[in-house]
């Protein structure tokens, strides 16, 4: 037994009763210590603080609401008033729209998808043609290597091309338009 006690550091054996005593003498310290004028001081100003930031917040709050209700919330009425639109007459208009009668000048076709190989460009012609598309496929050369195009239309009214391009886009399909002119006829 004497052997653990002279394992124990002499400093420990001194600084344990050291600190338990200042412990002690630290609770009687704050059992002096007078809590109620000063405490009740303390809390007086913090509640006449408290009130005067309560106040001035009100007041903030009242002047910003004043100011609200003070100018218009919309200006840009009070701004149209005074502005005049002049509106083009459709005999002036750029935009000329294409008689009935009248023979098309263009025809359209969407290219759906370009194709190295054959097969490839066949399978995407019979999946358009079963979506009631009228489709194609042509060979074209880019740069010595052969491509195959798969070509929807040709279309002379833009409608029937939209709606086919609409068609090719419920099937992530974004097609590239191509316009050409048609040649008249001799």
């Amino acid at each position: 037994m004497s052997e653990s006690i002279s394992r124990i550091p002499k400093i420990v054996w001194l600084l344990t009763p050291l600190l338990a005593v200042a412990f002690v003498g630290f609770l009687f310290f704050l059992k002096t210590v007078p809590s109620g004028d000063e405490l009740d001081a303390v809390k007086g100003d913090a509640k006449k603080v408290l009130q005067t930031g309560v106040q001035r917040a009100k007041e903030e709050a009242r002047k910003e609401v004043e100011k609200q209700v003070a100018k218009p919330a919309y200006d840009f009425y009070k701004l149209l008033e005074d502005s005049d639109v002049p509106v083009p007459n459709a005999e002036e208009s750029h935009y000329k729209s294409t008689p009935k009668s009248e023979v098309a000048k263009y025809q359209y076709a969407l290219q759906a998808a370009s194709f190295r190989s054959n097969e490839q460009a066949d399978s995407l012609k019979v999946k358009l043609i079963m979506e009631n598309l009228s489709s194609s496929i042509e060979q074209v050369s880019v740069k010595g290597s052969p491509y195959y195009r798969v070509m929807v239309g040709p279309f002379t009214d833009r409608s029937k091309m939209n709606k086919a391009q609409d068609i090719l886009a419920n099937h992530k399909i974004n097609a590239l338009v191509i316009k050409k002119p048609i040649k008249p006829a001799k």
